[in-house]
């Protein structure tokens, strides 16, 4: 029963690990214009955090902030694109 359970979690693991390269590729090219968006919504969150903290950034900060934001949300995206692949692929619920 745990040889079952461990295959079962390497199995989900590897189509998840393969999924999210899936996912950054196609946000590189296909989806440029959701890469895009993200970047403008990271850029708004930098600014709504200068706002919110009343501390101002230079411009290596705000980038690297923006930056971290960014990374982020691709990677929410990518996450996001490989559970639901995998919903669809066994029409079921997926729970992390």
């Amino acid at each position: 029963m745990a040889d079952n359970y461990n295959n079962n979690s390497n199995n989900f693991e590897k189509t998840m690990r393969e999924y999210l390269k899936q996912a950054r590729k196609r946000l590189d090219s296909e989806f440029a214009g959701t890469r895009e968006a993200i970047k403008l919504v990271a850029t708004d969150k930098m600014r709504n955090f200068m706002q919110a903290m009343d501390k101002g950034l230079n411009k290596e900060e705000r980038d690297y902030l923006s930056s971290l934001i960014t990374e982020g949300m691709y990677q929410s995206f990518c996450y996001g694109y490989g559970v639901g692949k995998i919903e669809g692929a066994h029409r079921k619920k997926v729970y992390l």
